[in-house]
């Protein structure tokens, strides 16, 4: 070999080293940073809710107008409607014809009656007269035309009656809510023909749960707001409550009087809120939102609780009754604890997330 061909292959083999110790190099740099970011642990976002004791005066439930005096109309006896006088929406006073039905078979034999009584009392009258005179007739027989009398008067009234109730009257002041039926149409006795409301005396129905009941209820005031009349609010008082809960909701129906509707047209129907104001610091309970809570193959239910460390831990509980869109938890959390809300789906014990905290619901 030539020595110029020799010099150039000794200088080759130091280039060739140090380019295999600079890959070498990176690629071990770039399993490091492979390796890091497999090991990486994920930090999930998450919705969470720091747990609060609610105090009874902040809870609220959701309600449904009534009125109070509220009726379906109908006939006592069938026959064709030959008159209907009002339409939905309009008022009615008590005693007002609100229908009529064909009445012409029933005044026929009213007449009839009419006519049957007048013989009946005549003949009566004439031998009442025979017996106390000359005793020309005898006791029995006396008595025998007076119970024709008498059974005269009873179809007379019978008759009357007939009449009477082919005309439908309106038991209170109201307004019509609804009209059920049409004109010239068969009536069977008993359908309803409308449905009247009284609005001047308007009340709601709420369910409370057993815990709210069992409360004592201190210097309370009861009001309802409506969505409709944004700033105002309806005094209420309470008319009626259940003294046995719901077997399954573990509720007390508790029925409320509205005191003054303020000249707004509050109707059957519409819904409002209704909360209490109280004057004492009261005791509260913990609510959760339902979103917050899930089962478990065991048939119990649990929540997912976030610790200083923001990794979660899964926790069973013990929940009462609905409170609007909340459930209540009787034992096993503490006001304080923050839980996850949302997106519950796929956690699992000592995942680490990152909270997103929203203020408890009221």
């Amino acid at each position: 070999m030539n020595r110029p061909m020799l010099s150039a292959l000794l200088n080759t083999k130091p280039l060739l080293v140090t380019a295999g110790l600079s890959a070498s190099v990176l690629l071990t740099g770039c399993k490091s940073e492979q390796n890091a970011e497999q090991t990486a642990p994920v930090v999930r976002p998450a919705f969470t809710e720091t747990v609060t004791a609610q105090a009874v005066a902040d809870l609220y439930f959701n309600g449904v107008v009534q009125s109070s005096n509220r009726a379906d109309l109908s006939f006592r006896i069938s026959g064709r409607l030959d008159e209907l006088l009002v339409k939905q929406g309009d008022k009615v006073s008590k005693g007002q014809v609100i229908a009529k039905l064909d009445s012409v078979d029933a005044e026929i034999t009213l007449n009839a009656a009419k006519n049957e009584l007048a013989n009946t009392y005549t003949e009566y009258k004439r031998a009442l007269q025979l017996y106390n005179g000359k005793q020309a007739i005898s006791k029995s027989q006396l008595d025998e035309i007076k119970l024709r009398y008498q059974q005269s008067e009873s179809k007379l009234e019978e008759a009357q009656r007939r009449v009477d109730d082919t005309t439908l009257r309106a038991p209170f002041d109201g307004i019509v809510s609804r009209k059920l039926v049409d004109n010239y149409t068969q009536i069977q006795s008993n359908e309803a023909i409308v449905s009247i409301h009284d609005l001047n005396q308007l009340e709601v129905v709420i369910q409370v749960p057993e815990r709210i009941m069992a409360q004592p209820n201190g210097a309370r005031k009861v009001l309802a707001s409506s969505p409709l009349f944004p700033g105002k609010t309806f005094d209420l008082s309470v008319k009626t409550f259940e003294t046995e809960p719901d077997p399954t909701a573990r509720t007390y129906g508790v029925t409320l009087k509205f005191e003054d509707t303020q000249q707004v047209t509050l109707l059957p129907g519409m819904t409002v809120r209704v909360f209490s104001i109280s004057t004492e610091q009261e005791s509260g309970m913990i609510t959760v939102p339902l979103s917050a809570i899930s089962p478990d193959n065991l048939g119990n239910q649990y929540v997912w609780v976030v610790d200083e460390n923001n990794t979660i831990q899964r926790r069973v509980i013990e929940t009462g009754s609905m409170v609007g869109d909340r459930v209540q938890v009787t034992s096993m959390l503490n006001a304080g604890e923050q839980i996850i809300t949302a997106g519950t789906l796929g956690l699992s014990e000592g995942l680490e997330v990152r909270p997103m905290t929203t203020k408890a619901a009221k």
